[in-house]
């Protein structure tokens, strides 16, 4: 495990490492789950980031909130320059609560058969709002699990077509329903939704963090962080955002990193 405290040599084998490790997870694609009871605007900061803020490599994003999580002017958005809905989505999920059973299988997040197409309609080029006032980049999802699951998809899909395939870390994805579906839904139904999301995530080669606010030895944390390629802990120290990475496979674990 690459940790704090050791000689100057075992530091820069510690960064050599971390850094190929972050490497390995953007060419074959991941998921990461985002830890730590951070304010909204401190995890805001860390998003932007994972989404590819200030990369000159082109990237498509998607975003999937609560529907009073995100808006048009999301803070993650600002000075990204493909404000169009062939390169930034959102998916604002609206959740209807069910105690039934959800379907059974890999249709959670799995497209429909068929093509599936951007609706071009009343849409402008530049991400401006349509003559009937709906959101360009904005999908609103106002039903179960199973309809968000499917929504994001179609998106994941959309983007692949229109890149005629996703280079590898192209996608980016911030999901930040993970608490409102674990408070609506049991935990395997959400285990398994995220289970099958990550998968498509990884499929197209891209990158997806999803946030759940607690600290890393919660037992939610805990039963969900084998799902994910690596955790990524928040903290404030003093007034200053660090980070720690977790990675699963190479069994390193950084030491609390600055975010510049």
């Amino acid at each position: 495990m690459v940790q704090g405290g050791g000689t100057d040599a075992e530091s820069s084998d510690g960064v050599t490492s971390f850094a190929c490790a972050l490497d390995e997870l953007k060419t074959r694609g991941s998921t990461l789950l985002v830890v730590g009871s951070v304010p909204e605007e401190v995890y805001a900061t860390m998003s932007a980031k994972m989404l590819g803020d200030g990369d000159a490599s082109p990237r498509r994003r998607l975003l999937v909130a609560p529907m009073a999580g995100v808006s048009h002017r999301d803070r993650r958005l600002e000075g990204v320059s493909r404000r169009t809905p062939e390169w930034t989505r959102i998916v604002r999920y609206e959740s209807h609560a069910r105690h039934a059973a959800v379907a059974e299988g890999d249709a959670a997040v799995s497209a429909p058969d068929g093509p599936v197409g951007l609706d071009a309609a009343n849409v402008h080029g530049d991400g401006r709002a349509t003559a009937d006032g709906r959101d360009p980049l904005a999908e609103v999802v106002d039903g179960e699990i199973i309809d968000l699951g499917l929504q994001i998809a179609r998106t994941i899909d959309q983007f692949d077509g229109i890149a005629s395939g996703l280079a590898p870390a192209e996608l980016r994805v911030a999901f930040d329903c993970l608490p409102t579906l674990l408070s609506e839904y049991d935990r395997e139904t959400v285990f398994r939704f995220v289970h099958v999301l990550g998968n498509n995530v990884r499929s197209v080669g891209g990158m997806a963090h999803f946030r759940l606010p607690q600290d890393r030895r919660a037992e939610t944390v805990r039963l969900f962080e084998p799902l994910f390629d690596a955790t990524v802990e928040l903290r404030l120290d003093g007034h200053e955002l660090a980070q720690r990475w977790h990675f699963r496979d190479a069994d390193i674990s950084s030491e609390w990193l600055s975010i510049d």
